[in-house]
């Protein structure tokens, strides 16, 4: 036991004790000069004890009562931690939801072709999104060449399979080339994959028809050209051109439409239904 306990159980004792030698005096000592005496000497005394008795006891009542206040309060804060769980559940499922909506969507909008829906499971080492791993495979339908896109655009094509998952590499990996054609104007190009620009998550555009100008702010679709993509999905828009000293260009830089940093379900284009 601490000094500072012993020593509140002996001041505890002695008002104890003065209290009781209080009580003694105002019934037993009598109405006498002895008496009198003895209450006047002790009357402060008591007065004093009596202080103390009540600043113990408010001090007791305020020990409770904190206790009860930090009980309360840990409890309170317990219940705000799970309020703000269940909220950021409550958010995650509905995001998914809409998300899981816009691919059912898409999906129903893909006339003439099969289509499976995946989530990514694992992003490539590099981490520049240069390739995910998804979460269906050959035992699905899916096969090496298969197109992947989201509701927002393309993500790319499958290029090793299992039975239950495929890697795919995407339009950032310098692999990747995809014939487009810009909206605006209908002119053809290629975009690909650049190691420098996909640390950004950008890609670029080039080999493009020399009559066919190009603004930053064009946006990129797929041609249909090379077997792979169907016609008319959006790679992203142009955020840059490049050109030499005679005006022709180098090349221009690709913003793409799909969010690589937070991609999570996508659609895999398996075949021509």
């Amino acid at each position: 036991m601490s000094f500072f306990s012993k020593k509140w159980r002996i001041t505890l004792i002695a008002v104890a004790v003065v209290a009781a030698a209080g009580f003694a005096i105002e019934h037993f000592a009598g109405s006498n000069p002895v008496g009198t005496a003895v209450k006047t000497i002790m009357a402060p005394v008591q007065t004093g004890f009596s202080y103390i008795a009540h600043s113990i006891t408010n001090a007791r009542d305020f020990i409770w009562e904190m206790r009860a206040y930090k009980a309360d309060n840990e409890r309170l804060e317990q219940e705000n931690m799970k309020l703000k769980q269940q909220n950021r559940d409550t958010a995650s499922y509905r995001e998914e939801n809409e998300r899981l909506e816009s691919l059912l969507e898409l999906s129903e909008s893909i006339t003439g072709y099969s289509t499976v829906a995946a989530r990514v499971i694992s992003y490539s080492p590099n981490n520049w999104y240069e390739s995910v791993e998804i979460n269906k495979g050959s035992l699905n339908g899916l096969s090496v060449g298969n197109a992947v896109i989201t509701a927002d655009g393309v993500v790319g094509k499958i290029t090793d399979i299992g039975p239950n998952y495929a890697i795919v590499t995407t339009i950032l990996d310098e692999s990747s080339a995809v014939g487009i054609r810009v909206s605006r104007t209908g002119g053809s190009g290629l975009v690909e994959g650049d190691d420098e620009l996909a640390q950004n998550t950008q890609c670029k555009l080039s080999f493009l028809d020399r009559s066919t100008p190009i603004i930053v702010g064009d946006i990129v679709e797929t041609s249909g050209s090379g077997g792979v993509y169907p016609a008319g999905f959006i790679l992203g828009s142009i955020i840059s051109v490049s050109a030499d000293s005679t005006g022709s260009l180098k090349y221009a830089v690709i913003d793409p439409a799909v969010d690589f940093e937070n991609l999570q379900e996508v659609l895999v284009i398996n075949g021509v239904r």
